[in-house]
């Protein structure tokens, strides 16, 4: 399965498998689609774009990065046109109804991967929206196979091309009709303050600065959505998820959150089967049989509460911890005590093998508390819940990706 072929990511872990995320893939396709108005003859835009705010490690980066090769991979398995309806301008100009294919987004849409650090700065451009075409032109030409004077490329067509002018060019030099946008670590958005004046500017009286950029920044952001070539997603973890969505709301863009749900016992059985470690399988590394997966994948599940990154990791730190033993098998009667001595390895010598971000015991406390509800479905008082993780934004953080307490904190 080449499409399942994914980066080199950890030491040792030589194929990462792409577990299913049809849904969420498809929810960014719809998201984009769903802007075209069904009215024959209308060609308004309703600019829209999906967002994660999820916790690290719930695979929100991972869904962008790899939003070609899920396209390629649900192509492949696409035996036939599913009847959903999907609305594309044509070359004409007019709206007419498409039947949705996996392998059409597969075969038409160029990618493009942004990251919101100091870098992005670099542009010879003094404002942001020019900054952002630069940085969007730049990273197309660098990620798809065409470094070679790519920065006077991108630099050119800022200087001759209007927005809509640029992504035409672009999608013509790449022979696409989509551009799937990732802009990651949205976080980060205040940081590029300081070298973009018009990201400060208030359009009105605000009850708090830190929201300004953001609502420039989706305002910004509004114009190249207007295109309708444009598949916008954004991923990144805030502390004002709230403040965010009136952000956009206020900008005229609309949010739609993905829900990337944590993988499932089929999701975990299928990543052992497909990941290979060294070359090897990692099915072949961790069980001699068939027989003991089902229940160590019940309990890997129960342990990690079906995070990505941190089924991954703990994997990878059970293969490093066998590869030592003078008998490295799994057997019924050592799985889960080799699972807990993985984990307490991990805190003991830092905290920070599961979740590198946590480096206080009250952070970790909070995840301990998202594993708890998780697996035993416990429903806590808010108070309670609110005072465990600290402040009410953090609780919604949760809430954006695992759905506690959605009926309290609306």
């Amino acid at each position: 399965m080449a499409s399942q072929e994914i980066r080199i990511s950890l030491p040792g872990m030589t194929k990462v498998p792409l577990i299913d995320r049809k849904e969420d893939i498809y929810s960014i396709l719809r998201t984009y689609f769903h802007q075209f108005s069904p009215v024959e003859g209308n060609l308004n835009i309703r600019p829209s774009a999906s967002f994660s705010p999820h916790i690290f490690g719930a695979g929100k980066s991972f869904v962008g990065h790899n939003f070609l090769e899920f396209l390629k991979k649900f192509a492949e398995e696409e035996k036939e046109q599913k009847e959903t309806e999907v609305f594309n301008k044509s070359s004409s100009g007019k709206v007419e109804l498409k039947i949705f294919s996996w392998k059409h987004f597969a075969e038409q849409t160029l990618s493009v991967v942004l990251e919101l650090e100091e870098s992005f700065s670099r542009a010879p451009f003094p404002r942001f929206l020019e900054a952002l075409m630069y940085n969007i032109i730049l990273n197309a030409y660098r990620q798809n196979g065409k470094d070679t004077d790519a920065l006077q490329i991108a630099e050119r067509t800022v200087k001759n091309f209007d927005i809509v002018g640029a992504i035409d060019y672009l999608l013509e030099q790449f022979q696409k009709r989509y551009l799937f946008l990732m802009i990651d670590e949205l976080s980060h958005l205040s940081d590029l303050t300081a070298y973009y004046s018009e990201l400060t500017t208030k359009q009105f009286v605000e009850s708090d600065p830190k929201y300004v950029p953001f609502r420039n920044f989706f305002r910004i952001l509004r114009s190249f959505l207007i295109t309708g070539k444009v598949i916008v997603y954004l991923a990144g973890r805030t502390a004002e998820i709230s403040a965010r969505l009136s952000d956009a709301r206020s900008s005229r863009v609309s949010l739609h959150m993905l829900r990337l749900n944590p993988f499932n016992l089929h999701d975990i059985n299928e990543y052992i089967e497909l990941a290979t470690y060294d070359g090897k399988s990692l099915k072949d590394c961790l069980l001699p049989s068939d027989e003991l997966r089902y229940r160590f994948v019940e309990l890997l599940k129960k342990k990690t509460g079906g995070i990505p990154l941190i089924v991954k990791n703990t994997l990878l730190a059970l293969v490093g911890k066998l590869a030592n033993l003078s008998q490295p098998v799994i057997n019924d009667d050592n799985m889960e005590f080799l699972l807990d001595s993985v984990f307490a390895d991990i805190l003991n010598e830092s905290g920070t093998f599961i979740i590198p971000e946590i480096l206080d015991s009250a952070t970790l406390l909070r995840y301990e508390f998202v594993f708890l509800n998780y697996q035993l479905g416990t429903i806590f008082p808010i108070g309670f819940a609110i005072t465990l993780c600290g402040t009410k934004t953090y609780l919604m953080d949760l809430v954006a990706t695992f759905g506690f307490y959605s009926e309290f904190v609306n």
